[in-house]
């Protein structure tokens, strides 16, 4: 393998212990820090740092589903989102009473009782996040009807911020769209001559619900920016009120006649899942973790199964233009027992990753090619710290590290 080397970039950190993600672009390399989410490698959800449910209601009644904990399932180190037919009466939390009085007054049974359809799982984080990279590995259903999210939302504003929305008769494309008060959404112009609503769907090369695929969603000032797989798909100017949102994924289902139709029908095949492999939250700066709520995860997995390496079918030519500079998103976690997964995603990963000790002696040396690689320091005794070096064709980027 060749390599060019045109500069270095040096970043040395000696607190982390490796939670650090590079975005490798030909002009520049953005460093990102890791703060918050969740690998799902309990056996229960997290609670402490979700709602198993929307936090302003928990029921989508409109759509006729219930959303309950049980429907969260924990097993093998990926959360699924279930959805179930199951019809059955619900006893409206009395908070709650005085709007279903209001909206589905002639729908209330006796003892304020509501009629479901459907019991889904969701999670809705009980921390707002400020502007950062949000980032989910998931593989999705194909029944036909159903429609899971992930997404972000202001609740004071009432902003959102839609990373990703999917439906069951569509494997292999993508919803992408942004929501506001003042309407956003609506007369975008983009960059482009002519104003239009911004949203859509984008088509992908590979059907979503075969294998694990990466999505991830920048919110910064002036813009967001959508990815799968390190690959660009959208892009949106403009800011929104909210200085910060809720993290919101789950499982949901269209109806007809609203939005998302179709709906579910006979064809719909129950139960049905949204697996998620992890959820990541990485902010351009150092933040104190003191704060988080739930567990603060310092050791790092990935399902090691059917990795998929979907991308958009079709790229406009403004979305060619706003992402050409881009190369690869890099991020280095630390697992257990002295390991690592380096995670690469992007269009061509190719590079060379090498280890030494602080002195110059080579601990590894080799050649990155795969989205997923697992980095065995194991044959180190004692904490020490050590020298990462990334050598790819536009940048050399050095990381130290320590080993516990």
């Amino acid at each position: 393998m060749k390599f060019k080397l045109l500069f270095v970039l040096l970043i040395i950190i000696t607190r982390l212990n490796g939670q650090v993600m590079w975005q490798i672009k030909k002009d520049t390399v953005v460093k990102w820090y890791y703060y918050d989410g969740d690998e799902f490698d309990q056996s229960y959800p997290d609670t402490l740092k979700w709602y198993p449910a929307y936090s302003y209601s928990k029921m989508n009644y409109d759509f006729g589903f219930l959303m309950q904990s049980k429907r969260i399932v924990l097993e093998n180190g990926l959360c699924k989102f279930m959805a179930y037919r199951d019809t059955g009466l619900f006893n409206v939390p009395e908070w709650q009473v005085p709007t279903f009085e209001k909206d589905y007054k002639k729908k209330m049974l006796p003892g304020d009782k509501i009629q479901y359809l459907f019991t889904l799982g969701t999670i809705w984080s009980r921390q707002e996040y400020n502007k950062g990279y949000f980032e989910i590995r998931f593989k999705t259903t194909d029944s036909y009807g159903m429609w899971p999210g992930f997404w972000m939302y202001g609740t004071n504003q009432k902003d959102e911020i839609d990373f990703f929305e999917l439906k069951g008769e569509k494997k292999r494309s993508i919803h992408i769209d942004v929501h506001c008060p003042e309407g956003c959404d609506n007369n975008y112009r983009g960059g482009g001559l002519f104003s239009k609503r911004f949203g859509g769907w984008i088509k992908t090369t590979e059907d979503l619900n075969i294998s694990y695929n990466v999505l991830s969603g920048e919110w910064q000032d002036g813009y967001v920016k959508w990815y799968l797989n390190g690959k660009g798909i959208g892009y949106f100017t403009g800011d929104f009120a909210s200085q910060k949102m809720s993290l919101i994924a789950g499982m949901g289902l269209a109806i007809d006649g609203k939005a998302f139709a179709p709906g579910v029908n006979k064809t719909t095949v129950f139960p049905n899942s949204l697996d998620v492999d992890y959820i990541r939250v990485w902010y351009k700066n150092e933040t104190s973790k003191e704060n988080i709520l739930g567990i603060k995860h310092k050791q790092f997995y990935y399902y090691n199964s059917e990795i998929g390496n979907s991308k958009p079918r079709k790229k406009k030519r403004q979305i060619k233009k706003v992402f050409k500079q881009d190369l690869l998103t890099v991020s280095l976690l630390p697992s257990i027992e002295k390991k690592f997964i380096l995670t690469s995603l992007g269009e061509n990963i190719k590079y060379q990753l090498v280890i030494t000790e602080l002195s110059g002696k080579e601990l590894l040396k080799e050649n990155i090619n795969t989205t997923f690689k697992e980095i065995n320091l194991a044959g180190l005794t004692t904490e020490v710290k050590v020298k990462v070096k990334l050598y790819l064709s536009y940048h050399t980027i050095e990381e130290v590290i320590t080993i516990k």
